[in-house]
């Protein structure tokens, strides 16, 4: 079973910009990367984490090494870019799509590529949507349900990527699929 998780990095970091972003990012990204490890656990899973500074990264690579790949921060266009791409990567092969932002890159990195996302999901995958309450009304999750797919939406509240009883039901949910 194949897992994607994208999220974005935290403004709360460790120290060392040489540990894995996993670790590098602290704070409430903790969930994320707790997320991720309970769902390795059990499946395929990859994280993919969202910056400004280097694009986007796999959630074992370092800081400091991603950085070192560019002469300047990518910006906010170009991470866009790159997390749309990577998005329609995913989704083509992903059992289980988690895509966990902040408004902001949500609409521009999701909403504006929806309808390619759609038409390239794994027929029968879950999907997970934690986003503010206006960018997951601005998509039609029920074009995902007509494939099959389950739809998950955590409407974010302040700072808090996903809920603990969305968490939760995803979890059961992924483990179910992997026993059957």
């Amino acid at each position: 079973m194949e897992v994607h998780i994208f999220a974005e990095g935290s403004k709360t970091t460790a120290d060392n910009p040489e540990n894995p972003l996993t670790e590098y990012y602290q704070g409430l990204f903790g969930m994320v990367a707790g997320l991720h490890e309970e769902l390795d656990e059990v499946a395929d899973a990859e994280l993919h984490i969202i910056s400004e500074e280097f694009g986007i990264g796999d959630g074992s690579d370092s800081f400091a090494t991603l950085r070192s790949k560019r002469d300047a921060p990518v910006g906010f266009d170009n991470m866009a870019e790159m997390s749309r791409t990577a998005l329609l990567d995913a989704a083509e092969d992903a059992d289980v799509m988690i895509i966990l932002l902040s408004t902001d890159v949500f609409d521009v990195a999701v909403n504006e590529i929806w309808d390619e996302l759609v038409d390239v999901a794994k027929p029968n995958s879950i999907w997970c949507l934690g986003a503010a309450r206006s960018s997951l009304n601005s998509i039609d999750s029920e074009a995902l349900e007509a494939k099959g797919c389950t739809v998950l939406t955590y409407r974010r509240k302040g700072v808090a990527r996903l809920g603990t009883e969305t968490r939760d039901e995803l979890l059961d949910m992924v483990r179910e699929r992997t026993t059957q």
